[in-house]
């Protein structure tokens, strides 16, 4: 089981960005994400839009694609004092302070093309799908 952050995601599915390495296992196995992955996501598509690198129909059939994935949100969200907590520990933003909690409390693989949040993760002990 793999927490999948916003950022390997539009690699996966963003017709300009290289493909991760380790696409063909994160694509075989069972994806999670923190709820905030559906937002950062559906911005992400909207920023490539607005900044014309994707025309807003193919953003549309993208967003379509990534249900396919089926990913599982958790929802049992931490409060804003953990989440505050866990981001000023680890220098992250509260958004990858998220993942990063997901991971670590299931004990699953996490899926990211962030550099700081990858480090921050294999210094605690999680593998890194990059």
């Amino acid at each position: 089981m793999i927490v999948l952050d916003c950022s390997y995601t539009m690699a996966m599915v963003m017709p300009d960005e290289g493909r991760p390495h380790s696409l063909t296992t994160v694509e075989e196995s069972r994806l999670f994400a923190p709820s905030i992955w559906i937002y950062e996501v559906a911005n992400a598509l909207y920023g490539a839009v607005r900044r014309g690198r994707l025309p807003r129909e193919k953003a549309a059939a993208l967003s379509m694609r990534l249900e396919d994935y089926g990913v599982g949100i958790d929802g049992a969200d931490a409060t804003v004092h953990v989440r505050y907590i866990a981001a000023q520990t680890h220098g992250l933003t509260a958004y990858d302070a998220a993942y990063l909690d997901l991971a670590l409390q299931r004990r699953f693989a996490l899926a990211t093309l962030d550099a700081h949040v990858a480090d921050t993760a294999r210094r605690l002990g999680l593998v890194v799908l990059d």
